[in-house]
């Protein structure tokens, strides 16, 4: 006790301030760290969470029956096309639930899932130009009735855009999107066609910040609980030649 006290005071008797303030500077620099440590982690499992998820989405012809592109669906290919489709590739809200229930099994939390598919409706005139092709995306969200909280709505809304196919677009999806040959087809007379590329995207709080956890306890989605989110790009697996939508894959044109 002697040599401890003596470690405290310096020879005049005064208590020394130094040694409180560098292990008050150094428990903030360790709180910092682990703060940015374990969001970092988050971070890192959302993005394995996220590939996992568009991975097992890209494989949809296996897994769920062919949809109606029919007039009870809110954004329809066939709006903008001669005619309506019937396909494995379009997903709608209860596939979203579904893909948001697999994420928040493999993270052990809410996520909140979106899916972008960019599909191309080529001309029969010039079914190989992107030019002559007009761009359509379908997308659907794993929010309550459609409406996600601030920020997760807000890092929606940033993304770009998938139709931009301009020289000067920051993302210019359309060069992701291969054109691949199939038997012809002899309704439309293509013997091609391009590939819907889907855009998979999940967020979640960070919920794992202790600097959050104190200011916000209820760890609700508010201006002060920053989220984590994450992207991922995938070309859809379905290319199967038959001109049948229950055993195949459907042309997309217009």
């Amino acid at each position: 006790m002697k040599y401890s006290s003596n470690f405290f005071r310096d020879k005049d008797g005064i208590i020394s301030i130094e040694f409180a303030a560098c292990f008050c500077l150094f428990s903030v620099f360790v709180f910092m760290f682990y703060d940015a440590y374990s969001s970092i982690m988050l971070q890192g499992r959302l993005e394995r969470a996220n590939y996992a998820v568009a991975t097992v989405f890209r494989e949809r012809s296996a897994l769920y029956p062919a949809m109606d592109d029919t007039n009870t669906r809110k954004d329809l290919l066939c709006r903008h096309s001669n005619s309506c489709f019937k396909s494995r590739e379009l997903f709608d809200r209860d596939q979203m639930q579904e893909l948001s229930k697999l994420a928040s099994s493999l993270l052990d939390r809410e996520v909140t899932v979106k899916v972008d598919g960019l599909f191309i409706l080529q001309d029969v005139n010039n079914p190989a130009s992107l030019e002559h092709a007009q761009f359509q995306v379908v997308s659907s969200t794993s929010c309550s009735y459609g409406i996600c909280d601030r920020g997760i709505k807000n890092y929606f809304e940033s993304q770009p855009p998938m139709t931009d196919k301009s020289e000067s677009a920051r993302y210019n999806f359309s060069k992701l999107t291969p054109y691949v040959k199939r038997f012809p087809d002899f309704k439309s007379g293509l013997d091609g066609r391009w590939i819907p590329l889907y855009r998979v995207s999940m967020c979640i709080n960070n919920d794992e910040s202790l600097y959050l956890k104190w200011i916000n306890t209820d760890r609700k989605a508010t201006g002060t609980l920053p989220i984590l989110c994450s992207s991922t790009v995938v070309l859809s697996r379905c290319n199967d030649i038959a001109n049948d939508a229950n055993t195949g894959c459907p042309l997309y044109y217009r």
